[in-house]
């Protein structure tokens, strides 16, 4: 019987997968393991490392891989990887990312069998920030209290993905759940399961780090598109206010995520190059809901008087005289 089943998506990974994978095949445990790896028809060479390690390596008989003919998109190619899971527990890890920690599932496996009411155990984490060639461990966040779970989560996500192992039977209540919104052009995933998971059962924080988080740009979640920035931005924000309206929360809870919407378009603005985006960027600011579910405590806290004097020295074209400036000297 599988036990665990490694959900891993893929696209465009080909400088990136074999790491993935060996992250894998690397664990050691007294249970079965299952790898599953969807590949999002990439146009570059994952797909033949891929099938290079099944025929190669000697635990690669325990991989399926599916490979899409057609390009279905994140959160499509996402759904048919967990229809492909079988295990009583899932673990999720992008193509990108990667495991350090040989006795991360074992650990994890440990914790959620010993406890029924868990559905979810995440672990600490390595920033790998790839423009910088920088690894970054900052503090762990994690709620000490359970009531303080969902307040943390809306304020930011403080979980990442490919930490994560899930009780299946939970994780597929989770799915449905959420399963309209994820097909409904959602680029943000990994905050909507992982808030409804936390809504739906008790969540575990095993503070050994045991991945390593790839950050770089262009990729989904850090677009160099200005468009798209935005886009994944307002998603990451909108994603919390349906979670908010689906359990009839206090909608003073998105006060935080409020003004860090606000903060990141802000900063973003004072840093372009363009007026054109410096204009779409102040454009999507949150000022009605601003007004009507941030505190004056939580502004304060959130927006600093450096945040605001940026506000108005954007449109003034500073990140533009900063560039011309950098280019001249």
């Amino acid at each position: 019987m599988v036990v665990v089943s490694v959900c891993m998506i893929t696209y465009g990974h080909e400088n990136y997968i074999r790491e993935a994978i060996n992250g894998v095949l690397m664990q050691e445990t007294n249970f079965k393991v299952e790898l599953i790896i969807s590949n999002d028809s990439s146009p570059d060479k994952t797909s033949s490392i891929i099938k290079n390690i099944i025929k190669e390596h000697p635990k690669g008989n325990c991989i399926k891989y599916i490979e899409h003919k057609k390009n279905l998109g994140i959160m499509p190619n996402f759904l048919s990887a967990i229809n492909e899971c079988s295990g009583k527990y899932i673990a999720m890890c992008e193509g990108d990312d990667y495991w350090t920690d040989k006795q991360k599932l074992q650990k994890q496996v440990n914790i959620l069998e010993a406890n029924n009411a868990l559905g979810l155990v995440y672990t600490g984490v390595t920033f790998y920030h790839q423009k910088e060639n920088e690894f970054v461990t900052i503090p762990p966040r994690f709620a000490k209290d359970k009531q303080d779970v969902i307040p943390l989560m809306l304020e930011s996500k403080f979980i990442e993905f490919p930490t994560t192992v899930f009780r299946a039977s939970v994780l597929n209540k989770v799915i449905n759940t959420v399963k309209e919104e994820l097909l409904d052009d959602a680029v943000i995933g990994d905050t909507r399961i992982l808030l409804e998971t936390a809504y739906q059962s008790n969540i575990h924080f095993l503070e050994d780090v045991t991945t390593v988080y790839r950050i770089a740009e262009g990729s989904a979640s850090y677009p160099k598109n200005i468009d798209k920035y935005i886009y994944a931005l307002m998603d990451t924000y909108q994603c919390r206010v349906n979670f908010v309206k689906r359990h009839n929360l206090d909608t003073k809870l998105l006060g935080s995520t409020i003004c860090n919407t606000n903060k990141s378009l802000i900063n973003k603005a004072f840093t372009s190059e363009s007026y054109k985006d410096i204009l779409k960027l102040i454009k999507g600011l949150l000022i009605k809901e601003t007004l009507k579910n941030c505190s004056f405590k939580v502004f304060n806290k959130k927006i600093s008087v450096a945040v605001i004097l940026k506000l108005f020295l954007a449109p003034l074209g500073v990140g533009i005289l900063k560039s011309k400036l950098k280019k001249w000297s």
